[in-house]
C-alpha cells in the first residue's frame, strides 16, 4: 500500500512539478542575466571588469566566514528533527546570522583593508567603497538565503519559485538601471546585490519575527558552531579554487588583460549557475537519500546531476567563441580562451561537492575540511609555476 501511494500518478505528477518549479527557479534568473549582459559588457570598460572581479574574488573568502555554513546546517539537520524541532532550530540558525554575520563581516573588511594597505598598497583602483559593497551583501543576504532554504526542505516549490525569480528579476532590472542607463560601472554592478539585499532583508524579518521569540540557549549555539567550523574553513579555503586567480592575477598589472580574464570567469561561471540549478533541484531528495540511507537513489541523482552539467560544459566548449561575442556584443571576444579552461572545472567541481555533501550529510564535516585543504595547498603550489609558464 505505501509503496503504491508513492507510485502514484497524482504523486509523480507533483514531484514533476515541483522538480521543475526549483529548476525554473534557478533558471530564469540565469537567463534574464544572459539576455541583459550584452547591455551591460557594452557600459563596462576592462578596469571596471578589473574592479568587480579583484574586489568580488574576496568574497569566496569571506561569504563562508560570514555565513558559516549556518544554512547548510539547517538543511542537514531538517530531517533530523520533528516539527517543533524544526521551529527551535530555524530560531536558532536565524538569530545568529542576525548578530554573527555582521560582526565578521566587520572584521573582513578591517582585515582585508589591512592586507591591501599593507601588501597591495600600489592597487590600480581605490578601496572605498568597492570592498565595503563587495562584503556587506553577505551578512545582508543570510537570512534571505535561510527561508529559501527552509522553502525547498518544506517541498514548497511555488514560495521558492516566486521568491527566487523575484529576486532574480529585482537585481537584473536594477543592474541595467544602474550600469546601463545611469553609467555607473563597477560602482553599480556591486551597489545592486546590496540594495536588493536590504530589501528581501526586511521582507524575511518581517515574516520571521516569531524566531526571535523561541527561546533559545547557549547550548544551542554551542552545538551548532561545533558541526559548522569545519564546513566554514573548509568553504573558506574554496577560495583558492574560485578566488585565488583573480587576487594573485591582479598583482601582474596588466588591468587590460586581467579585465579580459574576468569576463571569460564570469561568463564561464554560468556553468557554475546552472550546475547549482540542478543542486537545488535535487537537494532535498539529495539529503532524505543520505539520511534514510538510500543509496540507490542517491546514485542516480548523482549520475543525473552530474550527466546533465557535463553535457552542457561540453556544449559551451563548442560553441563559446559564438557566446562571448553575443553576450558582450563583440567586445570581448578574447576573453575565449580562459572561459573555455575554466568551464571544465565545472565537471570536476559538481562531482567534488557531491562526495562533500554526502560526507557533511552523513555528519563527517571534517572529512570536507581536510579535503579541501589538500585542494588548497595544491593550488598555491601550481599557481605561480603555470601562471609564469602560460
Amino acid at each position: 500500500m505505501q509503496i503504491a501511494r508513492i507510485l502514484s500518478k497524482g504523486n509523480i505528477l507533483q514531484y514533476g512539478r515541483n522538480l521543475s518549479l526549483y529548476f525554473l527557479a534557478s533558471l530564469i534568473p540565469m537567463v534574464l542575466n544572459l539576455l541583459t549582459y550584452p547591455l551591460i559588457a557594452m557600459n563596462m570598460s576592462p578596469k571596471d571588469y578589473a574592479i568587480v572581479g579583484y574586489f568580488g574574488s574576496f568574497g569566496t573568502l569571506t561569504s563562508p566566514l560570514m555565513g558559516f555554513s549556518l544554512a547548510q546546517y539547517y538543511v542537514r539537520n531538517y530531517y533530523v528533527v520533528d516539527e517543533e524541532g524544526r521551529k527551535k532550530l530555524k530560531a536558532v540558525v536565524f538569530k545568529m546570522l542576525l548578530s554573527f554575520s555582521f560582526i565578521v563581516a566587520f572584521i573582513c573588511y578591517l582585515a582585508i583593508s589591512a592586507y591591501i594597505h599593507f601588501f597591495n598598497f600600489n592597487l590600480d583602483f581605490p578601496v572605498f567603497p568597492y570592498l565595503l559593497l563587495s562584503i556587506i551583501g553577505t551578512p545582508i543576504g543570510g537570512i534571505y538565503t535561510l527561508q529559501v532554504a527552509d522553502y525547498k526542505m518544506q517541498k514548497n516549490a511555488k514560495s521558492f519559485f516566486r521568491v527566487t525569480v523575484l529576486n532574480g528579476v529585482s537585481l537584473t532590472a536594477l543592474n541595467l538601471l544602474l550600469v546601463a542607463v545611469l553609467k555607473s560601472g563597477a560602482f553599480g554592478k556591486l551597489l545592486s546585490p546590496v540594495i536588493v539585499g536590504l530589501l528581501f532583508f526586511v521582507w524575511v524579518l518581517s515574516k520571521n519575527k516569531g524566531c526571535l521569540q523561541i527561546k533559545t540557549s547557549w547550548k544551542d549555539f554551542i552545538s551548532m558552531l561545533t558541526f559548522c567550523w569545519p564546513l566554514a574553513l573548509g568553504a573558506m579555503l574554496g577560495y583558492f579554487t574560485n578566488g585565488y586567480d583573480k587576487t594573485y592575477l591582479e598583482s601582474l598589472k596588466d588591468t587590460t588583460t586581467y579585465g579580459y580574464y574576468v569576463v571569460g570567469a564570469n561568463i564561464a561561471a554560468y556553468l557554475t549557475v546552472f550546475a547549482s540549478a540542478i543542486s537545488v533541484t535535487f537537494q532535498p531528495d539529495v539529503y532524505e537519500s543520505i539520511i534514510k540511507n538510500q543509496r540507490s537513489r542517491l546514485i542516480k541523482t548523482y549520475a543525473v546531476q552530474t550527466g546533465l552539467i557535463s553535457f552542457i560544459t561540453i556544449v559551451f566548449i563548442i560553441l563559446c567563441p559564438y557566446v562571448i561575442s553575443i553576450l558582450t556584443a563583440g567586445r570581448y571576444v578574447d576573453s575565449t580562451p580562459y572561459a573555455r579552461i575554466i568551464a571544465l572545472s565545472t565537471i570536476a567541481s559538481t562531482i567534488y561537492y557531491n562526495i562533500n555533501g554526502f560526507t557533511i550529510g552523513k555528519g563527517f564535516p571534517r572529512l570536507y575540511l581536510y579535503t579541501t585543504a589538500l585542494g588548497s595547498v595544491c593550488i598555491v603550489l601550481a599557481m605561480k609555476y603555470f601562471v609564469s609558464a602560460f
